[in-house]
C-alpha cells in the first residue's frame, strides 16, 4: 500500500454505528429468533415467551406476504435505527434484530451460523421429516432431546457472534507454535485416532478460546480437510459441552476434574447436514503442570478467559461414526496424553495455547519507530488467509480489553468486511514486496474511539485497529511492515498438511 496523504484510502463516513452502540445497552440489544414456517417459535436468544409467540407470528405473516407478492424471501429492513435481518430455509425462518449499527447483510450472515448450530443439534433431515408430516410440529421437543442444544445456541448468541472474529471472517483461529512441535502433535493425534472405531477426525484445541492446535483425519477419507464452518460448529459444541462437564465436576477431587468429558451427537452441516456423528470432548494435561514450571508472570495477562487455564491443559475431540466408541475415545485420549508427555511436548503446546499473539510480540525491527514514536497506536490486528480457511487474531490492547470495547471492534470488523466484499475500495498496485496479485483494495475508516484499516490482496486480508490519533501514513506504513512479517511467519501461525 502507498499513502500519498492523509486523505488517501479514507472512508470519510468516519462515524460508524458501532461507536454509538458503546454508549447504549452494551451489546444486549441483539436478539435472535428461530421459528418454523408455520410461525411456531423454536428458539429465542432471550428465552421463548408469550412475546416470542407474538413476534414469530408477525414475522411469519411478513414472510408469507413477501412470497405471495412475488418478492421472494424476506431479507430484512432498516427502521428507526434498528436493523432486522431474516433468512429462510424450506422449513425454518431465522431472524436477527439489532440496534448496534449492524447492517441487514451482517445480521443475515450471523443467521447462517445460527442455522448451522440448529442443524448441528437436530439435523436438516429431522426438521424436514417432522415438519413435512406436521407443519405445526414443536421443534422445541426435538431441541430438548439434542445434546445441550440450548447451551450451544446460548454460547453462539452471547459470545461467539459478539466477540469471536471467526464468525466475522468465516475462517477459524489457530494457536501459534513452532512447526516441529505442531508436527509432533499432529502425528501423535493420528496415532491416537487409530484406536477409535469408524473415526472421522481428531482435533486438539486451546481451552477457553478454542483456537486450533491441530487436527487429523484418517488417510483416504474424503474430504481430507474439515471446512471452516464445520470447525466452528465443532468448537461451539466443545465449548458448551466442556463447560457443562466442568460444572458437573465441581466439588470433586482436583484429579477427577482433569478428565471431565462428554460424548454426544453432533451434525457437521457442511459435511452432511442430514446425519449425526458422535463427538468425544475432554482434556489432556501436562505432567509438569505446577505453577513453578510456567514461563513467568507475564502470561497471566495472556491467559484466555477460562478457569480451566489453572493447569497446563489442552482440549481434545474425537469424532466417530460409532455410538459405541466411548471407551475407545477414552483410550485414545490417554494414549495421546502419554505420548505428548513423554518428551514434555504437551507442556509446550499448553503454554502456546494459553498465549495469544500480542502486538508487543512483533519484533521491534518490524514495527520500528512507528509503534514507539506514535504512542503505540496499533491496538489489534487480524491476518486472514481465506484459502487456508484460517486467521490469526492478536490479543486486544489493555485499553480495549473489556467486553464492550471488544464487541464494538468486532462489529466494526464485520461492517468493514462486508464493505470490502461488496465494494471496490481504493486500489493501490504499488505494494512492495509484491504478493501473488499486485492490486490491493484498501479502506480506512476514522471513528471516534479508534480507526480501522483494511487491506485485501490476492490471497490475504489484513484488518488493523488503531488509536484515533493515528494518521493514514502511519497506519499504512505499519500495515505494510506487519504484512511482510506475518507472511514470513505463516509456518508457525497456521496449520498445514504435516503428515
Amino acid at each position: 500500500m502507498r499513502s500519498r496523504d492523509d486523505d488517501a484510502a479514507v472512508d470519510v463516513d468516519a462515524d460508524v454505528g458501532a461507536d454509538a452502540a458503546v454508549d447504549g445497552a452494551d451489546g444486549r440489544n441483539a436478539r435472535f429468533l428461530a421459528l418454523t414456517r408455520a410461525g411456531k417459535p423454536a428458539w429465542d436468544s432471550r428465552g421463548v415467551s408469550s412475546e416470542s409467540v407474538t413476534l414469530c407470528a408477525a414475522v411469519q405473516a411478513l414472510a408469507a406476504n413477501a412470497e405471495a407478492q412475488g418478492g421472494g424471501e424476506l431479507e430484512g429492513v432498516d427502521y428507526a435505527g434498528r436493523a432486522l435481518g431474516c433468512a429462510s430455509t424450506s422449513t425454518m425462518i431465522y431472524v436477527a434484530s439489532s440496534a448496534e449499527g449492524e447492517s441487514v447483510g451482517v445480521l443475515r450472515k450471523k443467521l447462517k451460523y445460527v442455522e448451522d448450530v440448529m442443524t448441528s443439534c437436530v439435523t436438516n433431515a429431522a426438521l424436514v421429516g417432522a415438519l413435512g408430516k406436521n407443519s405445526r410440529f414443536d421443534v422445541r421437543r426435538a431441541m430438548a432431546a439434542a445434546t445441550l442444544a440450548d447451551e450451544r445456541l446460548h454460547e453462539l448468541a452471547t459470545r461467539g457472534l459478539r466477540r469471536d472474529t471467526a464468525y466475522v471472517f468465516d475462517t477459524y483461529r489457530t494457536v501459534g507454535m513452532s512447526h516441529e512441535v505442531r508436527r509432533s502433535a499432529t502425528r501423535a493425534m493420528g496415532d491416537a485416532l487409530r484406536l477409535v472405531t469408524k473415526p472421522f477426525a481428531g482435533v486438539a484445541f486451546g481451552i477457553g478460546d478454542s483456537r486450533l492446535v491441530t487436527y487429523v483425519k484418517p488417510r483416504g477419507h474424503r474430504p481430507q480437510t474439515i471446512s471452516a464452518r464445520d470447525v466452528m460448529v465443532l468448537m461451539n459444541y466443545a465449548r458448551a459441552t466442556s463447560r457443562s462437564a466442568e460444572s458437573k465436576k465441581e466439588g470433586e477431587d482436583e484429579g477427577d476434574a482433569t478428565h471431565a468429558e462428554s460424548f454426544g451427537r453432533v451434525c457437521l452441516p457442511e459435511f452432511n447436514p442430514d446425519g449425526f456423528m458422535h463427538a468425544y470432548v475432554s482434556y489432556i494435561e501436562a505432567k509438569s503442570g505446577d505453577t513453578e514450571a510456567r514461563e513467568g508472570d507475564e502470561e497471566k495477562n495472556d491467559a484466555v478467559a477460562s478457569s480451566s487455564t489453572s493447569r497446563e491443559r489442552v482440549g481434545v475431540c474425537f469424532l466417530t461414526a460409532s455410538a459405541e466408541a466411548l471407551e475407545e475415545c477414552r483410550a485414545a485420549r490417554d494414549a495421546l496424553e502419554k505420548r505428548l508427555n513423554a518428551d514434555d511436548t504437551l507442556t509446550t503446546i499448553a503454554r502456546a495455547a494459553r498465549r495469544q499473539l500480542r502486538v508487543s510480540d512483533v519484533p521491534e525491527d518490524v514495527l520500528g519507530r512507528y509503534q514507539v514514536e506514535h504512542d503505540e497506536p496499533l491496538l489489534h490486528f487480524v491476518y486472514n488467509r481465506p484459502a487456508r480457511q484460517q486467521h490469526v487474531s492478536s490479543a486486544f490492547a489493555s485499553s480495549v480489553s473489556d467486553d464492550r470495547s471488544v464487541e464494538t471492534i468486532t462489529r466494526a470488523y464485520a461492517m468493514m468486511y462486508e464493505n470490502m466484499t461488496e465494494l471496490d475500495g481504493t486500489v493501490d498496485a504499488t505494494t512492495k514486496p509484491p504478493m501473488e496479485h499486485s492490486a490491493q483494495r484498501v479502506r480506512y475508516e476514522r471513528r471516534k474511539r479508534d480507526s480501522v484499516l483494511a487491506c485485501v490482496g490476492g490471497d490475504f486480508e489484513i484488518y488493523l485497529t488503531f488509536k484515533p490519533s493515528a494518521t493514514v501514513t502511519v497506519a499504512v506504513a505499519m500495515c505494510n511492515r506487519l504484512c511482510v512479517w506475518l507472511r514470513v511467519s505463516e509456518p508457525e501461525l497456521f496449520l498445514e498438511n504435516l503428515v
